[in-house]
């Protein structure tokens, strides 16, 4: 056994330039792990006043996702080794090595990078969660103990879970080994590469699948609709997109070939011809590429949104300081309230008094408006409205005007345009005698609202009985609530524990106390920790990336490098090959990033409509935020691509013959 130790020992030294990148993904991955489990650990610290059980659910989620990550990027590094490895099996197989001796050696070496991945994981992980947690910490505003972020049971999972994706490498090895000769694989690396053909299904299909999630992405102009649709969204452009670059980038290759002026220049000639041969092979890694830039675009482009956006949720959620319902029409309430802010140092700039039925979501078609039964799931809000009835005394009372209103006439606001003259609310048909364009604190939702005032009580409780079919008037009556709205002034702190003191004082009613205070450190919670795991996943999609660039650019530059020496001594200049390699680095690598920039072009309006059901509206913000997560990404994806793009340079001039400039 000290044989086989000694042995993989000295492969893995041998072969520092393979397994230095996987130790140093396996280590980062279990880094990140770690500092999502630490995350859900810490969770009741985080959120011990705010979303406490949101938080936990949100992490969880966020380690599930990690792990499953971790797991498809293990396989993939462990496939490129193995494969990278093919010639130096053989070569064992030939000097008398069995298929038991070559299983004993592997999993030693796998072994040995298990021991390095727990020893720089660990360390890399408790410094990367301290220094998460501490941030976010200060952004909610938590006092932090010494063991925060450092939770025991977090670091006993993440090390399940490396040693999980160990044995997982290991078990695939041995199967491998099973069901495949090592000398027989030396002979398959040596043969030549042949000419792909056009797969015209796979072609057409992914076309297929690609148009028809930039028309989902198009089409759908319903937030709720937009959120179901959306992960059927991505599966048609993941799968057009895989399709498109190993199918359609052939099909592509071949056209520029039959094109003579274009194909028959020297720089052409060989990137063409080099591409055409291995563009299969390598299509499935451009499209990953592809994937996982526009993953990381859209993942951090929207958390970031949904951060800097708090201010606009929170205005849109509560676009009052405080509001709260009445369990009488209470006369005294509002003394009552003004009293009790003072004594926390609140100033009570404003109060508007409101009577009348809670808001109810309805159908309106045309002119005639339906009860909420005639909507028929998420796919009939197209033209669901949340309507508030009144009287026009209340109207008045709240917005401190003076209107009025007789016989069957009505006063409409909306935030929707409606053109109609009449309304029709069951079987009684109303005049649209006035319109407003605004009215004070309303809500701003995806659903559009719709405002009606009526002449009297009776009228209003008979349009309102049509909404609720199953209610009697009775019924209807004791559902009026009397609601106050106040502007206040004060601390952030003084007005929270004013929310914290109306609720136990009984004056209102129990769960209808709102605070915008509340509702800040709710959604300031929240958002955190989605720009949080938005971080997290960004930086795991960015190693992804990385991953996939480098080993790329390795098994290419080996592929490459005694074509390269083949061309100089046939007489191609060492620049002519310096230009040629960067043209052909540059096709390469910039391409996933346009095919990126082109879904995240088509899931921006589509994304942008799912944010409108967090309070996000405003789609310019959207959309600059985008922008500028675009740019910084665009500098990181050429400096990686200066990082491996130098590792292909060196390996493929290490041995060039010396050649006229």
């Amino acid at each position: 056994m000290k044989f086989y130790f000694k042995l993989a020992a000295t492969n893995l030294k041998a072969d520092r330039r393979l397994f230095v990148p996987f130790v140093i993904t396996t280590s980062f991955l279990m880094a990140i792990n770690l500092i999502m489990l630490n995350a859900y650990a810490s969770s009741d610290v985080l959120f011990s006043e705010f979303g406490a059980s949101a938080g936990r659910s949100l992490f969880m989620f966020g380690s599930v996702i990690t792990a499953i990550i971790s797991v498809i990027l293990v396989i993939y590094a462990n496939n490129f080794l193995r494969k990278q490895r093919i010639r130096q099996l053989g070569l064992y197989n030939i000097i008398g090595f069995g298929k038991g001796e070559l299983s004993k050696m592997m999993a030693i070496e796998k072994l040995l990078l298990l021991l390095t991945t727990l020893l720089l994981g660990g360390a890399l992980g408790t410094v990367l969660s301290r220094i998460s947690y501490l941030t976010l910490a200060k952004t909610l505003h938590v006092n932090h103990h010494l063991a925060f972020g450092l939770s025991q049971k977090a670091f006993s999972i993440a090390g399940i879970i490396t040693i999980g994706l160990f044995i997982i490498l290991m078990f695939i090895d041995e199967i491998w080994l099973i069901r495949k000769q090592p000398i027989d694989l030396v002979r398959e690396q040596s043969a030549g590469e042949r000419e792909p053909k056009i797969a015209w299904f796979t072609l057409i299909f992914s076309l297929v699948c690609l148009i028809a999630g930039y028309t989902l992405a198009v089409v759908i102009t319903n937030p709720l609709e937009a959120m179901s649709m959306f992960f059927f969204a991505v599966i048609l452009v993941i799968t057009g997109t895989y399709g498109l670059f190993t199918s359609g980038s052939v099909f592509v290759l071949k056209w520029l070939r039959r094109r003579q002026n274009y194909y028959y220049q020297p720089k052409h000639f060989i990137n063409v011809s080099n591409l055409l041969y291995r563009m299969q092979q390598n299509g499935a890694g451009l499209a990953s590429i592809a994937i996982l830039v526009t993953m990381t675009l859209i993942t951090l482009a929207t958390t970031a949104t949904l951060f800097f956006g708090i201010n606009e949720i929170v205005n849109a959620q509560t676009p009052v300081d405080l509001s709260y319902s009445l369990k009488t029409n209470d006369a005294d309430a509002a003394n009552r309230v003004t009293e009790l802010a003072k004594t926390h140092h609140v100033h009570v700039r404003s109060i508007r008094t409101f009577s009348g039925p809670s808001s109810t979501l309805a159908l309106l078609e045309k002119n005639r408006l339906n009860s909420q039964s005639s909507i028929n799931g998420p796919f009939g809000f197209d033209n669901a409205r949340s309507v508030q009835l009144m009287t026009i005394d209340n109207y008045n009372r709240y917005t401190r005007q003076h209107r009025s209103l007789n016989g069957n006439n009505i006063l409409i606001y909306t935030s929707n345009h409606y053109a109609g003259n009449t309304l029709i609310i069951g079987k009684q048909s109303y005049h649209v005698a006035t319109r407003v364009s605004s009215f004070p604190n309303a809500p701003k939702t995806f659903i559009p609202n719709l405002f009606v005032a009526f002449p009297s009580e009776t009228q209003m409780l008979a349009a309102l009985h049509h909404l609720y079919p199953k209610k009697t008037l009775a019924e209807l009556k004791t559902d009026v609530t009397t609601n106050q709205d106040l502007m206040l002034s004060g601390s952030h702190a003084n007005q929270t524990k004013l929310y914290q003191d109306l609720n136990k004082s009984g004056i209102a009613l129990p769960d209808t106390v709102q605070s915008r205070a509340v509702n800040y450190d709710d959604t300031t919670s929240m958002m955190s920790s989605f720009l949080f795991l938005g971080i997290v996943f960004g930086v795991t999609f960015i190693l992804a990336t990385l991953l996939i660039l480098y080993y790329k650019q390795l098994a290419e530059g080996y592929a490459d490098e005694r074509r390269y020496t083949i061309l100089q001594r046939v007489g191609l200049s060492l620049r002519e090959v310096r230009a040629t390699i960067n043209s052909q680095l540059l096709m390469l690598f910039y391409l996933p990033l346009v095919v990126a920039a082109i879904h995240v072009g088509f899931a921006l309006p589509f994304v942008q409509r799912i944010m409108m059901l967090f309070g996000l509206p405003d789609w310019q913000f959207f959309l600059t935020v985008s922008l500028i997560t675009l740019a910084i990404f665009a500098v990181i994806y050429v400096l990686m691509y200066r990082l491996t793009g130098n590792v292909y340079y060196r390996i493929v001039s290490r041995r060039q013959p010396t050649s006229r400039r």
